[in-house]
């Protein structure tokens, strides 16, 4: 492993640790958007409103699961590189045990307060027997999406990317594969879906558990007695995995706003486009967080093996891919914008217009986003949580929380969809800006130590 990291030309060592977990984490992120396709398509927009508001629920979990999942993975990399193999495994035995704490608590607080949390985030009459269909057979499951996801970054971790790939695909083709059978076959409605998302994780937990239990891990073991959270093993990893935590958890609050401004500026039907809309973005996103995922252990390892220059190659590499992938999301759009957006709706030609629209305008800066992205993913790697957290927040509350609320008075449903390239073109500027300052303080780090 540590040749692997340290002398492997810094392009092919990204490309070969990016690639299984851009596929990991597309496939993964195809649950949420494979119900949708099929909700929208079989139960129409009013059925694609109410699972659009279980967004902020959704994203709460995946929150949740970066939180432990992200920064336990960078610090079982740097321990690896660092060659501490127990500290390693406490690392991973305390994120299950914290998943399971957090399953716990996240569950029976959602069951109880379900109807209240769906007014919250905007369910009105039409759409909350919908969105509650859908929850209260998601939340009961939550442990095993968890373990899931949050998981998935510790195989990485140590050496073993295809690996996880496979188990992210594996569950992903199960749920493709159930959610017919379940919304049609059996016709359970949006129940069904959410019980085919929940079944497919189950099967993805088990899998991960098994890797680490039977001895098919190459250096990791998951030991029950590691399984007890102790504060010196999991602070650092929740310091690091805050920043992930912050963003999605911002997501989790911008997600209620922007849909109650949607509500305002073009009813139940905006919202149903915002789902497409958010879906497709996802489609996009997605791979750029996949190489994020990718980057992260190898940067990390690179660093605490204090390799800097070859941190910095690693760097380099990564904003060329990112771009890579996000001109072609953009093209993408710009072309086959209406088709795209179609996938998600029951032959309503007005859902498609307002979708198309502003799809166009949502992901208009989205080269940006992938610099920004790949920006953050360095300091979590190299454990600046703070500066971290500071982008994250940057780009979705402290920017673009005022663009929600200025432009929608100006541009109704367009502002909307704008304030979300206003906040990524402005949040990119100041990530470079911090970049360009930190390289060129490995700079002067490497003529101090010549």
């Amino acid at each position: 492993m540590k040749d692997i990291f340290t002398k492997t030309n810094p392009w092919k060592l990204l490309l070969s640790y990016s690639i299984p977990a851009v596929i990991a984490s597309s496939v993964q992120a195809l649950y949420n958007i494979v119900d949708r396709i099929y909700i929208g398509k079989a139960l129409g927009t009013e059925a694609l409103a109410g699972v659009t508001l279980t967004f902020p629920v959704f994203i709460l979990s995946i929150a949740i699961a970066v939180l432990v999942g992200s920064g336990s993975a960078a610090i079982i990399s740097i321990r690896l590189g660092e060659g501490k193999k127990d500290e390693a495994e406490h690392t991973l035995g305390n994120i299950f045990g914290l998943f399971i704490l957090a399953g716990i608590l996240v569950t029976t607080l959602g069951v109880l307060f379900l109807r209240p949390i769906l007014h919250l985030v905007g369910a009105t009459e039409a759409t909350m027997p919908y969105a509650y269909s859908y929850l209260i057979w998601f939340l009961p499951f939550i442990t095993s999406d968890f373990l899931a996801m949050g998981t998935n970054g510790s195989i990485r971790s140590e050496g073993n990317p295809q690996l996880a790939m496979r188990i992210a695909v594996i569950g992903t083709v199960m749920n493709i594969i159930l959610d017919p059978i379940f919304l049609f076959v059996f016709d359970l409605g949006v129940q069904g879906v959410a019980m085919a998302t929940s079944l497919s994780r189950l099967v993805t937990m088990s899998m991960v558990i098994y890797h680490f239990t039977r001895g098919k891990s190459r250096h990791l073991t998951l030991y029950k007695t590691n399984m007890f959270p102790k504060w010196h093993i999991f602070k650092p990893m929740l310091a690091i995995g805050l920043s992930p935590f912050s963003m999605n958890l911002a997501t989790t609050f911008v997600a209620i706003f922007s849909n109650r401004a949607l509500l305002n500026h073009g009813g139940s039907m905006a919202i149903g486009a915002f789902g497409a809309i958010q879906s497709i973005f996802v489609m996009f996103e997605t791979p750029l967080r996949g190489l994020m995922m990718g980057a992260q252990p190898v940067i990390g390892y690179n660093f605490g093996a204090k390799l800097h220059d070859r941190v910095i190659s690693l760097l380099k590499a990564a904003y060329s891919y990112s771009l890579i992938i996000s001109i072609v999301g953009l093209f993408s759009v710009l072309v086959l914008g209406e088709t795209i957006v179609s996938l998600f709706s029951k032959g309503d030609p007005e859902l498609v217009k307002m979708g198309a629209n502003g799809l166009r305008i949502y992901l208009a800066l989205l080269p940006l986003v992938g610099i920004h992205m790949m920006t953050v993913m360095y300091y979590q790697a190299i454990g600046k949580a703070k500066e971290a957290i500071t982008l994250n927040l940057l780009r979705k509350v402290i920017l673009f929380l005022p663009a929600l609320f200025i432009f929608p008075l100006y541009l109704g449903l367009d502002g909307v969809w704008l304030a979300t390239p206003i906040a990524d073109g402005l949040a990119c500027l100041i990530a470079l800006s911090m970049i360009y300052y930190e390289l060129k303080g490995y700079n002067k780090l490497e003529r101090v130590l010549a």
